[in-house]
């Protein structure tokens, strides 16, 4: 039987320190693109989180212009409704002070006849034979 190091070409000290060399070139190397590859990923995390921080304050701000709005128009509403209760109160005042106006006057002023204008415009029935005499 043949051993197996007998298969095996001769090795020599400066082979195996090359191919150790090589191995540990190869680690370093693997643990440089995994560093890089976390270091990426941390920094896209990063940016994640910096836009949802910024989405987040947009909707906020969002948030907040919607209500001063709709405080706004609240507000404008109230004086809206304000205003129509003021008109509405001073139309009743001026109705209620032209209404005591012609009374007042109708206490004063004698009874007027009517016209002959308005007279024609009456509907009398038509006179008897002893009226017209």
């Amino acid at each position: 039987m043949f051993s197996i190091v007998n298969n095996l070409p001769n090795a020599s000290d400066s082979d195996n320190e090359r191919y150790e060399e090589e191995l540990v070139h190869r680690r370093q190397e693997a643990d440089h693109r995994l560093h890089e590859q976390e270091e990426q990923e941390q920094a896209e995390h990063q940016v994640r989180k910096e836009a949802r921080v910024v989405e987040k304050a947009r909707l906020e701000e969002e948030a907040q212009k919607l209500a001063e709005e709709e405080e706004r128009w609240k507000k404008e509403e109230e004086q809206h409704q304000k205003d129509r209760a003021h008109r509405l109160e001073a139309d009743c005042v001026a109705a209620v002070e032209q209404q005591q106006r012609k009374n007042w006057m109708k206490t004063f002023q004698p009874p007027s006849f009517p016209s002959d204008e308005e007279m024609n415009l009456f509907d009398f029935p038509p006179l008897t034979k002893r009226q017209c005499v």
